[in-house]
């Protein structure tokens, strides 16, 4: 059965009875703006032709009707030529359904439309539409484009925090590896130490060795041996400071205006030269509090070409520089 209603002047459909057989309508040359509903009433249609309306889309229901029936069908036949098609971002889906549909459309599927895209306002054809689809609607969805945003913003964001551990605890970074890096190649050597600091010092400069125990066991992790804690009572003090700085890495003297007076510093200064001759002593760090460079006692002389020195500071900035200097050396 065909109906034409044709060249009629319609732009509304409210019932067109009960036509069951009805194959063909024919709603062209009206003045429609959407597919009225009792059109989707009819199972059997297999052609709808809706060309020179005032369609600017066809809408979802419409067009999931129209897939039901070529699907049921087998085949279904769709007029759309002359209507006022707007391309915007409203209208996406209707362009996407054209290119994608396995319907046969009139004009090849290839329609003129306005685009109304961003400042954009011309007349072109769906075809150059679907050609440059992403050009034309790049700007068409918020939510993607907020994702995004986000996305970027959280990559950024873990980047900086990243970053900012990075920094913050470089050193401790640094010194986990090198410290492991270390014990791996004293394995091969055959090298172990009970201890990675001995310190030399004189009786006045026992508040400062407390502060330099706490910063290098509390803060750095280090293990120093000390005379006062570490000597075992009752054993002979030569032979505990020589085993001792035998057991240690690196040795520090902490050289004051009593050193001269320390009947063992000359012993430790003596011992500390066998050790780096041996290889077992890495480092000899000399800081010298509250003396200057001449008043050294001479007895360092034999161990000045290995020596490192620090001149310990009084400007609280320039103290916090020697520390790390030391921490570096002990690496």
């Amino acid at each position: 059965m065909i109906l034409d209603i044709s060249h009629n002047y319609i732009w509304n459909i409210k019932t067109l009875g009960q036509l069951h057989n009805l194959r063909l309508l024919n709603l062209s040359h009206n003045l429609l703006d959407n597919v009225p509903m009792v059109v989707t009433k009819f199972e059997n249609i297999a052609e709808l032709d809706l060309s020179h309306n005032q369609f600017t889309t066809i809408g979802k229901k419409t067009l999931d009707w129209i897939h039901t029936q070529h699907e049921k069908i087998g085949t279904f036949k769709l007029f759309l030529n002359d209507n006022p098609f707007i391309c915007s971002c409203s209208t996406t889906a209707f362009l996407r359904w054209i290119l994608t549909t396995k319907v046969k459309l009139d004009n090849n599927g290839n329609y003129s439309c306005w685009v109304a895209v961003d400042s954009r306002n011309h007349i072109n054809y769906t075809k150059n539409i679907a050609e440059d689809f992403h050009n034309y609607f790049v700007n068409c969805d918020p939510i993607l484009w907020i994702r995004l945003g986000i996305s970027l913003l959280v990559s950024v964001l873990s980047s900086l925090v990243c970053i900012t551990l990075l920094y913050n605890f470089r050193w401790r970074i640094i010194f986990f590896f090198f410290r492991n890096l270390r014990r791996f190649a004293e394995k091969g050597l055959n090298l172990t130490f009970d201890y990675d600091v001995y310190v030399s010092y004189s009786d006045d400069c026992v508040c400062f060795v407390k502060e330099v125990q706490q910063k290098i066991e509390n803060e750095w992790g280090f293990k120093i041996c000390i005379e006062d804690r570490d000597f075992i009572v009752g054993e002979s003090i030569a032979t505990e400071r020589a085993t001792s700085i035998n057991k240690c890495r690196h040795i520090v003297f902490v050289v004051s205006p009593f050193t001269a007076e320390n009947e063992w510093s000359r012993f430790e200064i003596e011992r500390a030269k066998y050790e780096k001759f041996s290889q077992n002593l890495q480092k000899i760090v000399v800081i010298t509090k509250d003396i200057a460079l001449d008043n050294i006692p001479v007895e360092f002389s034999i161990i000045w070409k290995d020596v490192l020195l620090i001149q310990w500071p009084v400007e609280k900035d320039e103290v916090e520089m020697a520390w790390q200097k030391l921490r570096l050396w002990f690496f």
